[in-house]
């Protein structure tokens, strides 16, 4: 199975005070378009995963589709209304493509490197984005409730994934500490990817501080996850 490249993890055990947080009901994601039907099947089995959320746009959704399981509920709630470079990944506009498309011009690729700090405020303010996360929240609170596994993903599962997970734990009175370990996790399964694609780019470019600017883009970074929680309030079931 191939669970470090998925960026899966289950939710559960993590401390509020009341507890943890049930195993078995939350399990965030990357993209499950890199797994065969079979492996999907087979992972879907082992959590007994009987729901879907795609946070991704309706374009990366098509281009990169999940290859579920029969009769597993798939709902895509998109958690940007546009296209973002650095976070969503339609063909074209993910960042290896562009840095390949721009290698020789590497002054325009750091023009087009976004504020991630923005794009997190972004993404629990903007009044489209608040909506859809808190459908999704909604939707992962109704399936606990009846017992239902929900696995919920974005691309690198790192940001928009992230995201949503934020705003899962603190409905569950999580603290803001454990949040951020959690979002920091990310980059166990996110170093040996990232260091091979900077690798990649600085054999295209051979422009290091364009390679150091990609590794802060790919790997989590606490001061967004601290942004996010900042501005997204929000009530507590405890």
């Amino acid at each position: 199975m191939k669970r470090h490249e998925l960026n899966l993890r289950d939710l559960g055990g993590i401390p509020f005070s009341g507890g943890v947080v049930p195993h078995g009901l939350f399990l965030r994601s990357g993209k499950l378009s890199i797994l065969t039907k079979e492996e999907c099947a087979s992972l879907f089995k082992m959590y007994n995963i009987g729901c879907v959320i795609d946070l991704r746009t309706s374009v990366e959704a098509s281009e990169f589709p999940d290859p579920l399981p029969e009769g597993v509920e798939y709902l895509q709630i998109p958690l940007l209304q546009d296209a973002a470079v650095g976070i969503t990944h339609e063909t074209g506009s993910d960042p290896m493509t562009i840095i390949r498309n721009l290698r020789k011009n590497p002054d325009k690729l750091k023009e087009m490197v976004p504020d991630f700090k923005v794009l997190y405020i972004q993404a629990v303010t903007d009044e489209y984005s608040r909506c859809q996360l808190e459908k999704a929240v909604s939707k992962l609170r109704d399936n606990a409730a009846q017992g239902i596994c929900t696995l919920f993903h974005c691309t690198a599962g790192k940001d928009r994934t992230g995201i949503l997970s934020m705003a899962l734990l603190k409905l569950y009175g999580v603290s803001d500490e454990e949040i951020i370990k959690d979002y920091m996790r990310t980059n166990r399964n996110a170093f040996w990817p990232t260091v091979k694609k900077c690798v990649g780019i600085g054999l295209m470019t051979w422009n290091w501080s364009l390679v150091n600017i990609a590794y802060t883009s790919f790997m989590a970074q606490r001061e967004l996850i601290e942004t996010a929680i900042k501005y997204w309030g929000g009530e507590s079931l405890t």
